[in-house]
């Protein structure tokens, strides 16, 4: 979501639905929940899939979270689910802790790949 300026707890609070394949040619997302400037409060838009995000995004629908046991067809299916389960044992949507936490150890464990790539290149 950062390739298209979404901040993780707008991302947080997207849902299947919000994703609109059919609109423009790399289709785009409906951020019902967007952080207005200024203290306007909750303000809504459409962001534009670009820069790869279309791609990346159907990867993760298709092949990640298509592996989750919870039906994407129900009204409210999280895009980014939480591995815990509500009440009516349906995923929940993942809090922008959990999703700041899981990104900042993506991103420690890809610099300290590059780190040794690096060194390595350095070397030889």
């Amino acid at each position: 979501m950062s390739q298209i300026g979404l901040r993780a707890s707008e991302a947080c609070k997207l849902d299947l639905v919000d994703i609109k394949w059919d609109l423009g040619r790399f289709g785009k997302v409906h951020v019902r929940h967007g952080e207005g400037a200024r203290g306007s409060g909750p303000r809504e838009w459409m962001v534009l899939l670009i820069n790869g995000a279309d791609r990346m995004l159907r990867w993760f629908i298709e092949d990640v979270r298509g592996q989750s046991d919870d039906d994407r067809t129900r009204p409210g299916a999280p895009l980014f689910p939480s591995e815990r389960k509500g009440t009516d044992g349906s995923l929940r949507l993942v809090g922008d802790d959990a999703l700041r936490n899981g990104l900042a150890a993506a991103a420690e464990v890809a610099s300290r790949r590059w780190c040794k790539r690096r060194r390595a290149k350095v070397s030889d």
